[in-house]
């Protein structure tokens, strides 16, 4: 058997890969909440949202959904804490529509169902990024999970009535006094 230390060097190799080893999402049991800061490129097996700043119900009349134009500031980084995009540090909003191949789909489901003014942290597999390619003008290496902190901004049709909003009610508005009128003064 010529093969035998060819077969013997791979078990071993495999053997001793221990924490190193990539795991299948299906083998992996650890149910603890994920640290980004953790994780390496291969360990970021799905998107991973965390809601920073958070609207309440009753002020959320609107969320952005499919087809949606936002607009966001943000800042980028890639795992190891390179920054790659600073919108948010520079004030510089950037505007987009939800559904359209211009900004990343990890980014772009991170932003879904977000109300104006929320911020969120999304951590984006490589394969909902750049995948195997080079991105971000040779910041962004192949392979590479992101991270970025997003704050909406602002929201352009079509808007989405957030599910639990209640809207006013209406016959309340129509009972209440004016303020101001256009009636004769000696109407009033």
């Amino acid at each position: 058997m010529r093969f035998t230390p060819l077969i013997l060097a791979t078990m071993l190799g495999v053997a001793s890969a221990g924490k190193n080893a990539v795991l299948r999402p299906d083998e992996i049991v650890d149910s603890r909440p994920v640290d980004p800061s953790e994780l390496s490129d291969l360990d970021v097996p799905e998107l991973i949202i965390e809601k920073l700043v958070e609207i309440p119900v009753e002020e959320c009349t609107y969320r952005s959904g499919p087809g949606s134009v936002v607009i966001t500031l943000y800042n980028g980084e890639l795992l190891n804490g390179k920054v790659i995009d600073k919108s948010w540090d520079n004030n510089d909003p950037h505007q987009f529509q939800l559904g359209t191949p211009l900004v990343i789909e990890g980014l772009q489901k991170g932003i879904e169902d977000m109300c104006v003014n929320e911020v969120r942290k999304v951590t984006v597999p490589s394969r909902l990024a750049h995948g195997k390619k080079i991105g971000g003008g040779g910041l962004i290496p192949a392979n590479a999970a992101l991270v970025y902190k997003i704050k909406l901004i602002g929201l352009k049709p079509p808007m989405y009535i957030h599910p639990e909003y209640k809207k006013p009610n209406v016959e309340a508005v129509k009972t209440a006094v004016p303020v101001a009128s256009d009636a004769a003064k000696d109407e009033l």
